[in-house]
């Protein structure tokens, strides 16, 4: 008698030929025999003797897949060598100075955490220390303002020592700010100590805390998440320790931008003090462009520091700074003592430092 035994569906069919006259007692042989194990975990190859598996796993939902990684932006030119920061010295000079202006080389070690393809400037409305005229807290960093799901690129090269969701610890005020976060530490030639850049909002990451990322490499993406109301980048720079209140503004760090000719923008900053040293809140300072021969181009305005939760440089010891200004000549104005007025020479790639002591004027 021969036997063919094969799998088909969950079961096991026999096929057989049999003389009608055993076909009762072949049956029950048959039956014996020819069992099947239908219990989703495999049925018995009785030819190669081997178990072979039916089981399919099941998936409460989809497994998300890691997203393509993005290309790293093109290499910007690089600017003229920075100097030293030292917290008692000002770095070289390029330019003659007076007790109220000077140039200085910048420390820009950061490129932009936003791909070039997308907004990488600075938002206006929202800068380092200012409120909003009072509508919104003193800020502790900047805005770059991108649709939701915009990559967000490490500024430079460091170790992901923070990436998660702040529900647990908080890197504010309180838990919940920031939402998503990563935060890097950076090692940077002839700082001492560590600088840390924070990514806050994030929609997504894409790293993990130990990980060791490359400037220009996506870390997460842009969002609204933690006290965020719009979909942006909240984008700090920490100095020494990795805490909310050593923040320092990071117009200062970040590379300017470079025009079509391949010539940087400048950065200006503000020094404005009391006879004790003590900075002086200036909530509209005005800023206007102007050509040749003296006639305003155009016109904005910038608020001081609020506060002292927030920091001056440790080179320039600023309360404002207006970043990726195009060279060229700029007056200011303000009011404190009086009306103050200067016309200052914004270069390019360097910082010009604008000082207003009211214990010397």
């Amino acid at each position: 008698m021969k036997k063919r035994l094969g799998v088909k569906g969950s079961g096991v069919i026999c096929h057989a030929r049999f003389s009608m006259v055993l076909f009762i007692s072949a049956l029950l042989l048959l039956v014996s025999a020819c069992g099947t194990s239908d219990q989703g975990s495999g049925a018995i190859n009785q030819e190669a003797g081997q178990l072979v598996s039916t089981f399919t796993p099941e998936f409460t939902s989809s497994p998300t897949l890691p997203s393509s990684p993005t290309p790293l932006p093109p290499t910007p030119t690089p600017l003229p060598p920075s100097p030293t920061p030292s917290p008692t010295s000002r770095p070289p000079t390029s330019t003659p100075c007076s007790p109220e202006l000077c140039a200085y080389s910048g420390h820009f070690w950061l490129q932009p955490p936003i791909s070039p393809e997308n907004h990488t400037y600075v938002d206006g409305s929202y800068r380092y220390g200012s409120t909003q005229e009072g509508i919104r807290p003193t800020h502790h960093g900047v805005e770059f303002v991108n649709a939701e799901g915009t990559p967000v690129l490490a500024a430079a090269e460091g170790l992901v020592i923070v990436a998660e969701f702040d529900s647990q610890t908080a890197y504010a005020d309180f838990p919940f700010y920031y939402g998503n976060v990563v935060i890097l530490e950076h090692d940077f030639p002839g700082i001492e100590g560590p600088i840390y850049t924070l990514y806050g909002h994030l929609s997504a990451i894409q790293v993990q805390a130990g990980n060791y990322v490359l400037a220009g490499e996506q870390l997460g993406a842009v969002g609204y998440t933690g006290v965020a109301e719009w979909s942006h980048l909240h984008f700090e720079v920490r100095v020494g320790t990795n805490r909310f209140r050593d923040t320092r503004n990071p117009e200062l760090w970040l590379q300017p931008h470079q025009n079509e000719n391949g010539e940087y923008n400048g950065v200006l900053a503000g020094r404005i003090i009391d006879e004790y040293d003590n900075p002086i809140y200036i909530p509209a300072v005005e800023i206007s462009s102007l050509t040749a021969k003296g006639e305003i181009m155009d016109t904005f305005y910038v608020e001081t520091y609020a506060d002292l939760t927030v920091n001056g440089d440790d080179v320039w010891g600023e309360n404002f700074v207006v970043g990726d200004l195009p060279p060229g000549t700029y007056r200011v104005s303000f009011v404190a003592r009086g009306l103050q007025t200067f016309e200052v020479e914004v270069l390019s790639g360097q910082v010009t430092l604008l000082t207003f002591d009211a214990g010397q004027n």
